[in-house]
């Protein structure tokens, strides 16, 4: 069975559901597939967060233990 008659089987069955909490699952289902949370960032978000992570990689970067000490004093 190709694709589209998957989706269309799909969809005969999706009409059929009377069940809210079934519907309210396959919702969370069809979102959690629809992208990322990073894609929804604006550019400057995205570019601050790739910094942060590409000082991460060179060790340039605090660790919570030492954040930790020395803000507990």
């Amino acid at each position: 069975m190709d694709l589209e008659a998957r989706k269309y089987q799909f969809i005969q069955q999706l009409v059929k559901v009377d069940d809210e909490s079934v519907l309210e699952k396959l919702e969370l289902v069809l979102k959690a597939n629809q992208g990322d949370w990073f894609d929804e960032l604006s550019e400057s978000e995205q570019i601050e967060i790739q910094i942060g992570l590409d000082q991460a990689e060179k060790g340039e970067f605090t660790s919570n233990e030492d954040v930790m000490k020395r803000f507990s004093k």
